[in-house]
């Protein structure tokens, strides 16, 4: 069957979407540089305009090359979705180039040495603006262009996946458009390149996504459809079946055109165990002093809406499977434990409760739940090393029993107030797939992992996207 999603047709192919993206991204850039550099001179007492402002304009050329090398221009082809973090971290790093470049041209160059000040502000400024005006030109190029179209070839769960990832993220800037699936296929005879080709012309779709591992695809049909959409400018994707090949400790190899994919072990060093633990130290200690007060209120309010303690104690599953006690404000009336047996049944996923309207959950626990604020304390649970800031959903000792073969790795690392479970849809999540999340993440560790998705983490609590 071919399902066709409504939406606004966009008028221009992917080649012009991100070279109309591209001239815009760069015009941003040189504005924001130009900017930090008056900013930086007027902040350090120069006279604006002068001399030395113009020779500091004359190595604007030399930035967007700069940051070209950078692939702030043309996305790394790794990258699935435009990221501002992505391209927040590579601008942090080309500006600190820069940065030292406009010294050394400042103290041998035609120019009056910059103050240490001058160049602070100018560094902190470009980032600023850098980062602000990019955000501004996605969001026109969008605006201009709409959504990016995709078209999906695919079995029926993988349609529903991915139709709820980017519902999910709309920050992807990507729309499924239309879809191929097994029924498509017509007494056997799969699909063919022309039927897709005339839907890639009459769609207008700007990406194309593929699994290669169905046996009702033609042979070839992938070739033959990659050939195509590149004639047409359009990016092409391809994932194979087995979700264990697509983590993030996975990389392709090239052996003489052969590509390869290859595992690398899951392992974290001392140095990396020992640098994720002293980032929850600092920051679990900072936000405690913080939120003092807000969680002085919260237990009075909780005294004062129902009988019961203030906290809800309940055993969790940690790190290589010890048990400890996860600290939460209680959200629920007393009697919840009692009463989750018969909700089960009504729970939109077998393996664990998740419904809508639970009617366990307290006036003050449903503010709580919506804002997050019920995870507080488990701050003092990442304080004492129980859990981490960022790390896979703990889980309760029924749900980790449901756990199989390589899965059990997710219990390498302690689990976490928040993780990429939290980003990519909270309890909107099915279990089993969650737990493939939180084994993608564990695998791919990095500390920048762990800084993006605390960052990454914010703009999902405040929208209170996938809060139950």
């Amino acid at each position: 069957m071919t399902q066709t999603f409504p939406g606004s047709l966009v008028r221009s192919q992917y080649r012009d979407r991100e070279y109309g993206l591209r001239r815009t991204l760069i015009v941003g850039d040189l504005l924001a540089i130009t900017l930090a550099i008056v900013l930086a001179q007027v902040l350090g007492g120069s006279e604006v305009p002068s001399v030395h402002t113009l020779w500091y304009l004359v190595t604007l050329p030399a930035w967007t090359l700069l940051f070209s090398a950078y692939h702030l221009y043309r996305r790394p082809v790794e990258e699935f979705s435009p990221s501002l973090l992505d391209d927040a971290q590579r601008i942090f790093h080309a500006l600190i180039i820069g940065t030292l470049c406009i010294w050394v041209f400042s103290k041998y160059g035609p120019v009056d040495q910059a103050t240490l000040a001058e160049i602070v502000v100018f560094w902190v400024s470009a980032m600023i603006l850098t980062v602000s005006l990019r955000w501004i030109a996605a969001k026109i190029n969008t605006r201009i262009h709409g959504p990016r179209r995709v078209l999906l070839i695919a079995d029926g769960a993988d349609v529903t996946a991915m139709q709820r990832r980017l519902e999910n993220h709309p920050e992807f800037q990507m729309q499924l458009s239309t879809v191929f699936d097994q029924e498509s296929a017509v007494d056997g005879a799969g699909i063919s390149v022309q039927e897709l080709e005339a839907c890639l012309d009459l769609e207008r779709i700007d990406h194309t996504i593929i699994r290669l591992d169905l046996d009702w695809l033609p042979p070839n049909l992938a070739d033959q459809l990659m050939y195509s959409c590149f004639r047409r400018g359009i990016r092409f994707s391809a994932y194979p079946g087995p979700r264990s090949l697509l983590l993030p400790n996975v990389s392709l190899v090239h052996i003489e055109g052969m590509g390869i994919l290859t595992h690398n072990p899951p392992i974290l060093s001392r140095g990396d165990r020992l640098l994720k633990r002293c980032l929850d130290l600092v920051l679990s200690s900072i936000l405690l002093m913080l939120f003092s007060p807000a969680m002085l209120l919260i237990a009075i309010a909780i005294k004062v809406d129902t009988r019961g303690p203030v906290l809800f104690r309940q055993t969790r599953i940690g790190k290589e499977g010890e048990a400890f006690k996860v600290n939460k404000f209680r959200t629920m009336v007393p009697n919840a434990e009692s009463m989750t047996e018969e909700l089960m049944r009504d729970s939109s996923d077998p393996d664990w409760l998740n419904i809508e309207d639970d009617p366990r959950i307290t006036r003050v626990g449903s503010f709580l739940r919506r804002t997050s604020l019920d995870e507080l304390p488990q701050l003092w649970n990442v304080l004492v090393g129980e859990m981490s800031l960022v790390g896979p959903r703990p889980l309760s000792e029924r749900d980790a029993l449901m756990l199989t073969g390589r899965q059990r790795h997710r219990a390498d690392l302690a689990p976490g107030i928040t993780g990429r479970w939290q980003i990519l849809g909270r309890t909107s999540i099915p279990f089993q797939e969650m737990v493939e999340i939180d084994y993608g993440y564990v695998t791919g560790w990095s500390l920048w992992l762990d800084v993006r998705t605390l960052l990454e983490t914010l703009p999902v609590v405040f929208s209170r996207r996938g809060a139950n």
